[in-house]
């Protein structure tokens, strides 16, 4: 069975082929893992499509409260509850393709973060650890160099006082 992609995938794959800088569709399923016969069939795909003329307006510009309430009204909704959906908010499907493939990389940024910050603190507790080893051994050093020197000390008194005697 076949892995279904996302039509904005998709989109990226042939501009990764056509675009500026294309390369083959044998080094892109290298790259990729996706067959080489797969890109090529998107490829003539995609230039088999009638040209659409292009709007002369600029796109919108979403915010993100915008793009979070339709990413969530949209959710749950498929075939033409979804296309009926986005024509009344005035988003292109491959619009919203973008914003969940967008949301979906940040998640997966934010947890490894997440677990490199987990790593790193780990990391800082142990070194804080052998730190705070490091420096009781050395009070520890000082403390019995201290008390060598004050016996040795004694000594030379009590050697002294026994001379004296005599």
């Amino acid at each position: 069975m076949t892995k279904p992609f996302s039509m904005a995938y998709k989109q990226k794959m042939i501009e990764k082929l056509t675009g500026k800088g294309a390369v083959s569709a044998r080094q892109l399923a290298r790259e990729t893992g996706i067959s080489q016969e797969t890109l090529s069939r998107w490829r003539r795909e995609a230039f088999s499509l009638p040209i659409v003329p292009t709007d002369k307006r600029k796109p919108r510009k979403w915010t993100l409260d915008e793009k979070v309430r339709i990413l969530s009204g949209a959710s749950n909704l498929t075939g033409e509850e979804l296309a009926a959906y986005l024509e009344r908010e005035g988003v292109l499907l491959a619009e919203l393709e973008q914003w969940r493939l967008a949301l979906d990389e940040e998640a997966r940024a934010s947890v490894a973060t997440t677990k490199r910050i987990r790593k790193l603190e780990r990391e800082l507790a142990r070194k804080e650890k052998a730190l705070a080893e490091a420096a009781a051994l050395l009070v520890l050093k000082k403390k019995v160099e201290h008390l060598y020197e004050e016996d040795e000390g004694k000594d030379e008194d009590d050697d002294t006082d026994e001379e004296s005697e005599k």
